[in-house]
């Protein structure tokens, strides 16, 4: 049985940006479980903590509906070294809770704080994020991510970001790359690329 999982930013009590959660667990039930009703923003969450500071809501779900609720403290990594690994068969198009071809991709760097997957010769996403990477003047995300993330839509309507082909051999014209996710806005967590291990 297939289960997918949304995960959502609580800060102060309040959850950020859900319609794009929203959105795309609609696109997963179509896909996946057409003979289930469509959900509203009002069903996804409930009972949130009212606590300061950020959450991490983590809201499963599969064919019978939601099935799990949980809510935790969240806190940014700590991320300094990345190493770049290779795997033109990976795919992870749809925000499942089966991670396995992800995580056998972190497996392959255990000394580093985190990996940057390529497909193809083109730079996709890390483990747990989609990438966004400055030239001096712009931020451009990839646009081949595994999975295109909630983050990345919403900086993409907003116009923050633009999206464009970053093949492996163009890292070296970029300064600094910007890690995002739900629970990571652009900026917040900011690398060099010479921190990059190729």
């Amino acid at each position: 049985m297939c289960q997918f999982v949304e995960t959502i930013c609580i800060k102060d009590g309040t959850a950020r940006h859900l319609h794009y959660h929203v959105e795309r667990m609609q696109r997963t039930i179509r896909h996946f479980f057409p003979h289930m009703p469509m959900v509203a923003e009002s069903d996804l969450l409930c009972d949130v903590p009212t606590i300061e500071g950020l959450q991490k809501a983590r809201v499963v779900y599969d064919e019978h509906g939601i099935i799990e609720r949980t809510f935790a403290p969240y806190s940014i990594r700590s991320i300094k070294n990345i190493i770049v690994v290779e795997d033109n068969n990976i795919s992870y198009p749809w925000k499942s809770t089966n991670r396995s071809m992800l995580v056998k991709q972190r497996e392959k760097a255990p000394s580093y704080d985190e990996v940057i997957i390529v497909k193809d010769g083109y730079i996709t996403d890390t483990s747990y994020t989609n990438l966004c990477f400055f030239d001096g003047t712009t931020w451009f995300t990839p646009d081949t991510p595994l999975l295109p993330g909630t983050m990345r839509q919403r900086l993409l309507d907003q116009g923050i970001i633009k999206e464009k082909s970053i093949p492996l051999s163009d890292l070296n014209k970029y300064q600094s790359i910007s890690l995002i996710n739900a629970m990571m806005d652009l900026g917040e967590l900011v690398i060099p690329v010479s921190k990059i291990q190729v």
